[in-house]
């Protein structure tokens, strides 16, 4: 009976082992069923294009160039480390954001880049740039509408024109508070010839100056002191918009040296093009090292602007990103026993600076204007780019400063 007994139990394991192993089979195999229907369910949805997640680039699809430049969307968070995408390296671009010899009217020397195939000149794009829909536009942006034009060149209460009256189409950013004013009297800037003097009072209390740089190539810096000025900016180098190539402009040494014989007080500029606080120092040494041994007396600035009819290396950075930026420059500088100042347009201050994280530092206003609407305190005005001087062949930049840094 007992082996009747165990006979029957061996007999009940296995039967259970067997429907054990045929339902593990059934399950594994419905699993399967289901992970293939699901899998058929979902390709045939229309796969959706992704090109900025974020605010971030897809890399891996821009590398196979699926993602055109002209695409390329931003939240407003993009951090420097994020802007060393696809094409920033690899082109042979203008590293000196150089002009033409006859640039267009209202062009800054500094940043215009001419075009070999097309002679150069302002893109469909930037003719267009007032014509933005309000979409496209900063939080302090807005459009010239139809009802405002009478404000047009005039500081409103809470608005300013950042475009220039030869730019075309007027644009507005709000007026922020809490930024030293520009308190000058407006009464009291007057032209003399050519030269633009701050006299309140009737009194004369500004200095007259010129920026250059290799575009008005060799100066006789004789003949230019002979001419009165005061003092002279001097471009010292750039880095490279497209693949931030530092250079030297090729007359700084020339410049600098004519500056000191002729006894022309002399400040230098440096146009950056910097994406992080480690090569804004580095620019900055750059400038220091190149002056050594000679007397500049003037202030070393970071010259900050866009750059027309290309995209260049600090166009998607935040306001936040390029004031410090700017802020390393200008301690480094001051850590030297230098003075250090701010260069940009109006638009440049307006739209790509956090203004409340650079008022500590001197700023040089880029502006042709025959009356400047910029609302906030500047000490030196570029007001002219169409000057003549004795000793320099062809049209300079002129200069106005409010402060005599020769002093300081």
């Amino acid at each position: 009976m007992s082996m009747l007994k165990g006979n029957e139990d061996e007999y009940v394991d296995s039967a259970r082992t067997r429907i054990r192993f045929v339902l593990g089979c059934v399950a594994g195999v419905s699993a399967v069923l289901l992970v293939l229907l699901l899998t058929f369910m979902t390709n045939k949805k229309p796969a959706k294009e992704q090109k900025v997640t974020s605010g971030k680039v897809n890399l891996s699809a821009a590398e196979d160039g699926e993602i055109p430049l002209s695409e390329l969307e931003s939240d407003g968070k993009r951090v420097s480390d994020e802007l060393n995408f696809w094409h920033m390296y690899d082109e042979p671009k203008d590293e000196s954001t150089v002009i033409p010899t006859a640039r267009p009217a209202g062009q800054d020397d500094r940043v215009y880049r001419e075009d070999e195939e097309d002679g150069g000149g302002p893109s469909e794009e930037d003719e267009a740039f007032g014509a933005l829909s309000e979409n496209s536009l900063s939080e302090n942006e807005a459009v010239l509408s139809e009802n405002q034009v009478d404000i047009r060149g005039s500081i409103s209460e809470n608005l300013f024109d950042v475009n220039q009256l030869s730019d075309g189409a007027a644009m507005f950013a709000e007026v922020e508070s809490g930024i030293k004013p520009n308190s000058y009297l407006k009464d009291a800037f007057r032209m003399d010839g050519q030269w633009k003097d701050y006299a309140p009072l009737g009194k004369k209390s500004s200095f007259r100056g010129i920026d250059v740089s290799k575009y008005q190539k060799t100066i006789d810096w004789g003949r230019v002191a002979a001419s009165g000025i005061d003092f002279a900016m001097l471009r010292m180098g750039s880095r490279g918009y497209g693949s931030g190539k530092v250079s030297i402009d090729d007359e700084f040494k020339i410049n600098l040296e004519g500056c000191s014989v002729n006894g022309i007080h002399a400040g230098v500029y440096f146009y950056s093009q910097a994406v992080n606080v480690m090569e804004a120092v580095e620019e900055a040494n750059y400038c220091i090292a190149a002056i050594q041994g000679h007397e500049v007396t003037y202030p070393i600035v970071f010259d900050t602007e866009e750059v027309l009819n290309d995209s260049y290396r600090t166009q998607f950075l935040t306001k936040q990103e390029m004031s410090a930026i700017a802020r390393a420059f200008c301690d480094t500088v001051k850590a030297y026993g230098y003075t250090p100042m701010i260069g940009a347009t109006k638009k440049q201050f307006a739209y790509h600076l956090d203004l409340s994280l650079i008022q500590d530092y001197d700023w040089w206003l880029f502006d042709t204007d025959e009356e400047t609407v910029f609302p906030y305190r500047f000490t030196m005005w570029q007001y002219s780019q169409s000057g003549t001087v004795d000793g320099i062949n062809g049209a300079v930049d002129l200069d106005l400063s409010i402060v005599d840094y020769s002093m300081r």
